[in-house]
């Protein structure tokens, strides 16, 4: 068997590693055709085509916001105000100027803010890591596996972006998330040809993930672990020396982080969900859990307001885990051994978001699971086979079929935010500017895992620079934008709280929280805006205390302090 160049040997047209192993989509050489790849021009095109609906329903509506958007939204504001002298909001916020890691969805904020309104802004951060996510995917599949089966790769990859940490707007993680496959690319184009100009790309990309997020960082330091050890290669010392200098400057980075998380108390890995892992139902319940695909409850069919279990027959969850679960059987029975590292990294990734903890702890962030299986899918696409086999091409249908519900439940979510978000910023003019203002959601809980009302308030203190206290990053160390020391306010989580008390025979309590809550702290709050579904005359006797009406349209009304009212709308 002639030897090729790079440990590879070639037999009966079919390329392999030296070491008998088979690459699973790879064309030898000979046989290579002139002209342009038609393989990826269909993978682009299919890429372009899938992301179309979703991209689509972000751009129409101008409404539409994910759920912690509109936070991250005010405080690029904020931080982009902190850069200039007299800021309306220095007497009350300040900048935490530390080796944070989520600087990065912040600065990229900060930069759609300075020169976009506050929803194209928020939009426009949502196509954006939609876009990166989905291309990050599929440039990763195009560098381990070729053009081979990119189409189905890119139907894939945009299914994996429509996830439900987009919805969330967790914006910095999306951003980490995109980042890694992106990394873990770079560092298979130069595994066998590995040395200190890789390695510091490598480093560079490693850097710029740390001020992405954690979580995507860990899992990007994870992966090129798992790959140097079990791809194969001609020098496999080199590689993994080179791989490890690359992590270097990781190692001051790390101990600054190691500090913030001291300062809030530490890690405490916390199972909240499977409450009995002995138990058939709680295993069904974790499962669903840590499903990041989902947007909405799987009783539910996009568009439709009552709830049935039937609706779970066109979950694009269960038609995706079908699709890939056939997928990988096919690849399993051809056993190709140079990427049976991304089965094993994809492997342990799944089982580490389905096993692991919940959170970190309580003050160190939610939806870890999500995030780690997500990730864990992600490393998955390199290693599927997408030939053009049977099993390939109907796994692809089912993806499409998933693709196209999941984009009908994006379109769902848009029109929801149209007729929620909508009716809540048309308190704006009441509120007016300069004001401390006091949120009261009520009747918030719908049908969608994200909820677009708990943070939209944020959006009216961008344009008209209101203090808006519902401001949720300011409780947490890892963001930048704090509250000054010494200035009266009431706790900011309060009113999350508050609001996620929706359930049946919560309203009692509150009532009592929110009365406290006025009690205790009205002084701060100059406005209360207040948006609900549903009425309740103890909240309204609570506020009638210090507070009178000026406007009220559909579920959002505008409380003034007594004595300042400008006359009810």
């Amino acid at each position: 068997m002639p030897a090729l160049p790079g440990g590879f040997a070639s037999r009966k047209g079919r390329i392999g590693f030296t070491d008998g192993s088979t690459s699973l989509d790879a064309q030898p050489p000979q046989r290579a055709e002139p002209g342009p790849d038609r393989e990826l021009t269909r993978g682009l095109v299919a890429l372009a085509l899938a992301l179309l609906p979703a991209l689509a329903a972000v751009v129409a509506v101008p409404e539409f916001v994910t759920q912690d958007g509109p936070a991250h939204t005010y405080n690029a504001r904020i931080l982009v105000d902190s850069l200039r002298p007299g800021s309306p909001f220095a007497g009350t916020f300040e900048v935490a100027w530390q080796p944070l890691p989520n600087w990065a969805g912040h600065v990229g904020t900060m930069a759609l803010v300075a020169v976009l309104t506050p929803s194209a802004a928020g939009r426009a951060m949502a196509a954006i890591t939609l876009v990166l996510f989905a291309a990050s995917v599929v440039g990763l599949r195009w560098a381990v596996a070729g053009s081979k089966g990119l189409a189905t790769a890119s139907i894939l990859a945009v299914l994996l972006a429509l996830n439900v940490t987009w919805l969330f707007g967790f914006t910095s993680f999306l951003l980490g998330a995109a980042l890694m496959p992106a990394t873990l690319a770079v560092w298979w184009g130069g595994r066998e040809r590995f040395g200190p100009a890789r390695a510091l790309g490598l480093s560079a990309l490693l850097v710029l993930g740390y001020f992405c997020h954690p979580i995507g960082l860990g899992l990007t330091v994870a992966g090129l672990g798992v790959l140097a050890v079990l791809t194969p290669g001609l020098d496999q010392v080199r590689r993994g020396a080179w791989t490890a200098a690359s992590l270097l400057p990781l190692v001051p980075l790390g101990l600054a982080y190691r500090s913030l998380t001291r300062s809030a108390g530490g890690l405490e890995p916390t199972w909240e969900q499977l409450a009995n892992p002995w138990s058939l139902k709680s295993w069904a319940g974790q499962l669903g859990w840590v499903d990041p695909i989902s947007l909405a409850a799987k009783t539910f069919r996009p568009f439709g307001a009552s709830a049935s279990a039937a609706n779970g027959a066109i979950s694009p969850a269960l038609w995706t885990a079908a699709a890939v679960a056939l997928l990988a059987v096919t690849t399993w029975r051809r056993r190709q051994g140079d990427r049976r590292g991304w089965l094993a990294l994809a492997g342990l990734l799944l089982l580490a978001g389905v096993l692991g903890p919940d959170t970190l702890g309580v003050k160190h962030g939610h939806y870890l699971p999500q995030r780690v299986v997500l990730l864990g899918l992600a490393a998955l696409v390199p290693w599927l086979d997408l030939s053009g086999r049977r099993s390939a091409t109907v796994a692809a249908w089912m993806l499409g079929f998933a693709l196209a519900v999941q984009s009908a439940f994006v379109w769902d979510y848009a029109l929801t935010c149209r007729s929620s978000v909508g009716s809540l910023l048309k308190a704006g003019p009441a509120i007016g500017s300069g004001k401390r203002v006091g949120t009261l959601l009520v009747g918030i809980k719908g049908r969608f895992r994200a909820n677009p009302i708990l943070h939209a308030d944020c959006l009216l203190g961008v344009g008209p620079d209101n203090v808006i206290w519902n401001n949720y990053e300011t409780a947490h160390y890892y963001f930048p934008v704090k509250i000054r020391p010494g200035v009266e306010h009431p706790p900011v989580l309060a009113f999350e709280q508050i609001a996620l008390l929706d359930g049946a025979g919560e309203a009692a309590e509150r009532a009592g929280r929110w009365a406290d809550l006025l009690d205790e702290h009205d002084e701060s709050i100059d406005v209360i805006l207040e948006w609900g579904t549903s009425t309740d005359p103890r909240l309204d006797a609570i506020n009638a205390r210090g507070y009178e009406p000026i406007f009220r349209e559909g579920p959002a009304r505008v409380w003034v302090r007594r004595g300042s009212s400008r006359g009810l709308n």
